[in-house]
């Protein structure tokens, strides 16, 4: 089997995967899992910064910045009050500085914005287990 073709299948494999895990995952895994993603494009994205590699570096800032969007975009301000807020403004200041920060190849910009998206993953994984595996119908049931 030739190389190319090996990375194919490879590919093929990843992308199941990926797509398994998120047609399986709960509520709370998804953000998790949306958590994860930014930080790796941040943390590459870095890398390509250091090594001048500009076209890389946007591709995964373009990642980051797109999880960023869909993050604030999933704020429910009906039911999350001010604290939804508040995760809103994270966000969109997240998202503005990520973008300074890449226009100017700036990696404390970048930096910045991975501790803050840090401390939210970090918080969320402390969520009392009993939340964590609630499906969407659970929670909405729940707030009614």
């Amino acid at each position: 089997m030739n190389m190319a073709l090996k990375k194919q299948f490879a590919q093929q494999y990843a992308n199941t995967h990926v797509e398994t895990s998120v047609s399986e995952a709960s509520p709370h895994k998804l953000i998790e899992m949306l958590y994860e993603g930014a930080l790796k494009n941040m943390f590459i994205a870095k890398v390509f910064i250091e090594q001048n590699n500009f076209e890389k570096k946007s591709e995964h800032v373009n990642k980051a910045l797109s999880i960023l969007m869909s993050l604030r975009e999933g704020v429910d301000f009906d039911k999350g009050g001010e604290v939804a807020g508040n995760l809103y403004d994270l966000y969109e200041y997240s998202y503005r500085r990520l973008v300074r920060a890449s226009l100017d190849n700036d990696n404390t910009g970048v930096d910045e914005v991975i501790e803050i998206i840090k401390n939210l993953s970090d918080a969320w994984k402390q969520m009392p287990d009993t939340f964590k595996k609630l499906s969407s119908e659970q929670l909405a049931s729940m707030k009614s």
